[in-house]
């Protein structure tokens, strides 16, 4: 599976515990890093699974945003690059 993760997590300073590193650290384990808060790579169904259950209990629901695109297939997707891409070698 195919997938594009990007978050926008709120300002530590609306939160009593900041949980920004955490949720990075978590999407890192599974996905490559493609600018600060998007990533994108190959990931199986049941890590998929995983990382989505993690993020569910990291996110503060009021305040952040975490969004997942699933395709089945990579080649689904056009990639498109305007400027430095700071992941080329993912798709060499």
């Amino acid at each position: 599976m195919y997938v594009i993760l990007f978050y926008d997590i709120a300002d530590r300073t609306l939160k009593e515990k900041d949980n920004s590193r955490r949720i990075r650290k978590t999407v890192e384990k599974y996905l490559s890093r493609v600018q600060f808060s998007v990533f994108e790579g190959e990931i199986r169904e049941s890590d998929l699974k995983k990382l989505k259950a993690t993020l569910k209990k990291e996110c503060q629901k009021e305040l952040d945003s975490i969004v997942i695109y699933e395709s089945t297939r990579q080649n689904y997707t056009e990639r498109v690059v305007i400027g430095v891409d700071k992941n080329e070698t993912l798709f060499s």
